[in-house]
């Protein structure tokens, strides 16, 4: 799943792999290791030991959160900069299950967001790798200007990613911050959001000195113009994000509940 300190495979096999494949591993292979913890977590349960499981689920999430806002400070490589922020993202599901309530709601709801944000994500970064040849965030500059596109949906993904409204991850990390004052969490109520501000900091930094700045073709000269294939599912995905932090469908809210019911949750 990614949650630290077992997190140290997940940045090299994102930043490694094709986009198109980077974005099936944070987007649908995360969900099912996730899937895989919450089965051990029933069976915790069910044997009396709810609490421990819980506490365990809180500290690792919290750790995931630390470590992941500690190496995107910084960070001079965009696509590994993705892969920790799916670390921190793992880090919120376990933190929301782990403080029960509607943390557990919160919790499935950002599995589905985070799905779709970071697909969005590695595909518009391989379009920006597919056209610069770099995977180094200072060689990339003014994007704005060369693909407008791609630029406006590396924003977008951006405030989605970091739980911006009106994204559906603004609603899912809200939800978990309300799990954790609704129980008198305060310690962590307070850790997660210094975590979320480090985090929105250090990759604010890279995404808009990546979109601004004085307008550059790139140098490898691979790619003259945008296509509509390169930007029309990512735009699919962020339209999906958005719509879910306004409006949530009926079928997929009773299954998200259903699904927290489960985990002792609501």
């Amino acid at each position: 799943m990614g949650l630290a300190p077992l997190h140290t495979w997940l940045p090299d096999a994102h930043s490694e792999s094709p986009s198109a494949v980077s974005a099936l591993l944070s987007g649908a292979l995360l969900n099912c290791a996730f899937l895989s913890i919450l089965r051990a977590y029933q069976v915790l349960a069910a044997a009396g030991c709810a609490a421990f499981a819980q506490d365990l689920l809180v500290l690792l999430g919290l750790v995931s959160m630390g470590v992941a806002a500690v190496f995107i400070v910084g960070q001079p490589d965009y696509k590994r900069m993705l892969a920790y922020s799916s670390v921190e993202h793992v880090g919120i599901l376990a933190l929301g299950v782990g403080l029960g309530g509607v943390g557990a709601f919160g919790a499935m709801l950002l599995a589905v967001n985070h799905s779709l944000t970071k697909a969005m994500l590695f595909l518009v970064a391989g379009n920006l790798l597919a056209a610069y040849g770099t995977k180094s965030c200072r060689e990339i500059r003014g994007v704005l200007g060369v693909f407008p596109f791609s630029a406006g949906l590396w924003l977008a993904g951006f405030l989605a990613i970091t739980g911006s409204p009106p994204f559906g991850t603004f609603l899912s990390e809200f939800t978990v911050l309300k799990a954790a004052l609704d129980g008198g969490h305060t310690v962590a109520a307070v850790l997660y959001l210094g975590f979320l501000g480090v985090i929105f900091v250090g990759m604010a930094g890279v995404f808009l000195q990546m979109a601004q700045g004085m307008a550059a073709p790139p140098a490898t000269g691979r790619r003259a113009r945008e296509t509509a294939l390169s930007v029309l599912p990512p735009t699919a995905l962020g339209l999906a994000v958005m719509g879910m932090g306004i409006w949530i469908p009926a079928p997929l809210l009773d299954l998200l509940h259903r699904a927290a019911k489960a985990l002792g949750g609501f």
